[in-house]
């Protein structure tokens, strides 16, 4: 065997002396009781709060999507008078 071929064996082999460790109980009957999961209770700010950020958030993206529709009209337009330009310069009508 070679040098690699023995380390592999030794890492291997070292699996063989781990040994379970106890767990105190103390910890153990913490866990367990603490895994329950808690509620959570949000005061009536708390609640108007995340309201009026939903709100917001929604206004935003109303304006944000009127603003995109208008620029999109005004493009539009403006590449059909280019495209009329381009297709004027570029006929082959002669």
């Amino acid at each position: 065997m070679n040098i690699k071929e023995n380390w592999i064996e030794a890492t291997l082999n070292s699996m063989d002396t781990i040994q379970r460790v106890e767990v105190p109980s103390s910890l153990s009957y913490s866990l367990v009781n603490n895994s329950k999961p808690k509620e959570i209770r949000l005061s009536a700010i708390q609640k108007w709060t995340i309201a009026a950020s939903v709100i917001v958030l929604l206004g935003i993206n109303l304006i944000s999507i009127t603003h995109y529709s208008k620029n999109t009209k005004v493009t539009s337009s403006l590449t059909n008078e280019k495209n009329v330009v381009y297709k004027e310069y570029f006929s082959s009508d002669y």
